[in-house]
């Protein structure tokens, strides 16, 4: 496959070039394609997570139970992982 570059993309390549952190243009966009994925996946499981608690809400009793609550429960979680 070849791709072909405007100059502003050459230009971020190559800036990612000059770092070290990579040695060829195709480690830099192997990476950003990565993140790209990555990325993707979080707002997959994002989207899920939203409809879930649409449709918790429409449980009787439930629908006092806010986002920031949540949002704390999950926070709380992490840490005590």
């Amino acid at each position: 496959m070849n791709i072909t570059l405007n100059p502003e993309l050459e230009n971020l390549i190559q800036s990612q070039l000059e770092t070290g952190k990579y040695k060829t243009p195709e480690q830099v966009l192997r990476e950003a394609l990565k993140l790209l994925e990555a990325s993707n996946h979080r707002e997959a499981i994002s989207q899920k997570v939203k409809d879930l608690f649409e449709k918790t809400q429409k449980i009787p009793g439930v629908q006092e139970i806010t986002e920031e609550e949540i949002a704390q429960e999950i926070k709380a979680y992490r840490k005590g992982e």
